[in-house]
This record gives C-alpha cells, structure tokens and sequence, in this order.
C-alpha cells in the first residue's frame, strides 16, 4: 500500500512538471481558470504505473464551452492580376429579325444609267386597229407618154460603122426607133436608162460596142482574146431632150444569132417636170 501511495505522488509530480494541473481533489471541491475560458473539470487520475515507467493517461474530460467571437483581423492585400483566358467559341447564329419598316426616301441624285440589256422576246401581234377616215383626193399628174425599147440583131456583124444597124424590135413603146440606123431619137425631155450587151466571136482579136449621144461617147464595151467567144454588156443614165440622138458605134465584128447575142435597150425613167 505504502508503494502505491509513493507511485501516485511521483506521478503527479510528473504531472506538475509538464504543466498540467492535476489535482486529487474532487471536482465539487474547486476548479481552475485559464486566462481567457473556464477550464473543464480535471479527469479522473489514471492508474499509477510501475516506478519509472508513465502510467496510462486518463480519459478526456467534457468539452468546456464556446469562447466569445474574436475581434475582425485586418484587411489583406489584393491579389495580383489574373491572365486573359482565351477566347470562347462563336456562339450559334439567332434567328432571322422580323423585317423592319421602311424608312423614308432619301434625296439625291439620279444614278448613272446602267447597260442596256439583251432585247427581249418579241410580243405577239396585236389586234388590227380601227381603220382611218378616208383621205381627201389630192391632185394627180398623170404621164400620157411612156417611152422604152428592145431592138435586137438575129446575125453577125463584122465592119465597123458609125451606128449599128439591128434586124428586130422586141418591144417599142413612145418611140420610134430606126433599125436601119440603130438610133433612138428622143421625143420627150427626161431621164433615161440604156443598156446594151454583144459577144465577140472567137475568130476576132478584139470587139467595141460603145454608146453615143449626138457626137458624145457616153460609155463603151471591150472584149478581146483570140480563140475565145466574150460577152461584154454597159449601162448608162443620160439627160435627154427632144431631138437628141441616142445609138452604138462599133468596131471589129459582133456575134449574134437568134438567141440574140447581141441587143440594145433604153426606157424614160422620169419625165423633166416644167415649172412656170
């Protein structure tokens, strides 16, 4: 018993030394107070151990109540500025507005006008019109004298003359032409077409036809090449008046048979009109 008293007071020596507050009186008899809290009652003293050797400790005692709030620390430092993140994604298209009104219409100037475009499909036939009041009747001059001709030859012709003569009128109309001379005399002022048209015959060099008026060569016709038949035709429009003397000159020999090889023609275009 005596060992045992000695071992529990070794140990709250023990005890005294670490700083602990142990006291073998019970907890009614008296409690201990800290600096800021109350302190829980001591726990029950363990068992003593062997001496030199710490006993096991004892079981906690209760929790001892919650402290006051303590003071606000101070205010710390704001921290540094963070990184840029990276962009997001695009986000989806929205829906499509409703259309909004229309605005008033400004003032300015007219815009270049732009290219023409393709023409376009024709459009189909309209109706026939109402038909027109009848015209007044105008005053009418009407030609009483027409004038035209066609002598041909129905043979060849090989010497040359001063006008060449023709076998045949195929048409004459106003006019008297001489085939024995070849002329046409003119018996109404106005303007005139002639033509004529021969062919040379192979056995000839070179052949002329050319068309007279009065003593004036008008225009000429010219083949030549030997071994070789050659049609050759001219036309003229001439200014007559009454009494001139229209006809054909030729030189070297002309071809003709009944197929005509070789013709002269004239007709009044138009009548001079007088004025008073």
């Amino acid at each position: 018993m005596m060992q045992k008293v000695k071992q529990l007071i070794l140990f709250l020596a023990v005890l005294n030394l670490m700083g602990i507050n142990a006291s073998v009186t019970s907890p009614e008899e008296g409690m201990s107070t800290g600096p800021c809290c109350p302190v829980s009652p001591a726990g029950i003293p363990g068992i003593p151990g062997n001496p030199g050797i710490p006993g096991h400790p004892g079981p906690y005692g209760p929790a001892g109540s919650k402290g006051d709030i303590g003071s606000p620390g101070d205010v710390g430092m704001h921290g540094a500025t963070g990184d840029k993140g990276s962009d997001g994604l695009n986000g989806e298209r929205g829906a499509t507005g409703e259309p909004g009104q229309k605005g008033e219409q400004g003032v300015g100037q007219p815009g270049k006008q732009g290219p023409q475009g393709l023409p376009g499909i024709a459009g189909s036939m309209g109706e026939r019109g109402v038909r027109g009041p009848v015209g007044q009747k105008g005053d009418c001059v009407e030609r009483t004298q027409r004038v035209a001709f066609t002598v041909v030859r129905n043979t060849d012709f090989t010497t040359s003359s001063t006008s060449l003569p023709f076998d045949r009128k195929l048409f004459e109309q106003g006019t008297h032409f001489d085939l024995t001379t070849g002329t046409f005399t003119c018996n109404m002022t106005g303007i005139y077409v002639f033509m004529f048209s021969f062919l040379k015959p192979s056995s000839s060099n070179r052949s002329y036809a050319t068309l007279v008026k009065n003593d004036n060569i008008i225009v000429r016709g010219y083949a030549s090449g030997a071994g070789n038949y050659l049609q050759t035709s001219n036309s003229a429009v001439v200014f007559l008046q009454e009494g001139d003397r229209v006809f054909l000159r030729s030189e070297g020999s002309l071809y003709s048979t009944s197929h005509h090889h070789t013709s002269f023609s004239g007709f009044l275009l138009y009548g001079e009109i007088e004025t008073n």
